[in-house]
């Protein structure tokens, strides 16, 4: 019977999806579009000080940014339209606030990754001044729709983990990267953030595990390794110079131009890093080991 009513109510989901595009061609009122898309992709969670997330629905979608290719077209008509690179990068916007093209841009696409990376950098630039002229949510309320929206898309859990570090909510950061982290289980970023985050709540064990896994695959920032060692966690390997733990901590300068570049990087070049990490620790791996002695 349980099975029976949830098979009903993923076919009931299903066809109000296939509705939002048949209602988008014969031009359906916007109000009843913008009904469905609340069904579809509803406002959810609170913002950082508690409040309940809220925001308008546009009449347009939502598309599923994992089926960009199959809606490749609709996709190209938002972009082109609300998401230059200027409005990418903040710079200047198509038709007002490079802020409400991104609110068009993800009201349409909830979970597309870089215009959520975009209101991401909005946020981290404006935690004491919210909100923006309009009144658009900010970014964590973006990422919770996300997430609800496309439960199996692991970028919205690790940039709204992002999020939640940099705020130092670091529970909540680490159920986020928690859920990032079983959604794409090889993401060394996802688990240096993690392991920066198991730090800061003195779970040094797991932190360590987790340090293990993101050096042997050949990250290159060196922070987690730091803090482990001043916390005395962390053991040189062999031919691995230790050095007074207080001269290799970075400066809390070079850790947040260390954060700022990570957060800017795009899904694109995250993929290249990580590939680039993975093939060198295959290499490593594959060299041949000298005799002892």
């Amino acid at each position: 019977m349980f099975i029976n009513i949830m098979f009903r109510i993923r076919h009931f989901l299903r066809s109000l999806a296939f509705l939002v595009q048949v209602l988008a061609l014969y031009s359906i009122s916007p109000a009843t579009q913008a009904w469905l898309a609340d069904t579809l992709a509803p406002w959810v969670g609170t913002t950082l000080d508690g409040k309940k997330c809220s925001g308008t629905q546009i009449a347009y979608g939502p598309y599923d940014y994992l089926q960009r290719d199959k809606f490749s077209a609709e996709l190209q008509i938002v972009e082109e339209n609300h998401f230059s690179a200027d409005v990418e990068n903040l710079i200047s916007s198509e038709s007002a606030y490079a802020i409400h093209d991104l609110h068009y841009t993800i009201g349409a696409w909830p979970n597309h990754h870089r215009a959520l990376n975009s209101v991401l950098q909005y946020r981290l630039q404006n935690l004491r001044n919210w909100p923006p002229a309009g009144g658009v949510p900010p970014a964590e309320c973006y990422l919770q729709r996300a997430m609800k929206f496309s439960p199996k898309d692991p970028r919205p859990y690790m940039m709204y983990g992002v999020l939640l570090q940099k705020v130092k909510q670091f529970d909540k950061a680490l159920n986020a990267y928690r859920a990032a982290n079983r959604l794409l289980p090889d993401d060394v970023i996802t688990q240096y953030n993690m392991g920066m985050t198991l730090v800061a709540l003195k779970k040094y064990k797991e932190a360590a595990q987790l340090a293990e896994k993101v050096y042997s695959a050949g990250f290159p920032l060196p922070a987690l390794k730091n803090k482990l060692i001043a916390a005395g966690h962390w053991k040189a390997g062999a031919g691995e110079k230790v050095v007074n733990p207080a001269k290799q901590e970075l400066t809390p300068a070079q850790m947040e131009a260390i954060e700022k570049t990570m957060q800017n990087l795009t899904p694109a070049q995250k993929d290249a890093i990580e590939k680039a990490m993975r093939d060198q620790a295959a290499r490593k791996e594959a060299a041949p080991v000298a005799a002892a002695p």
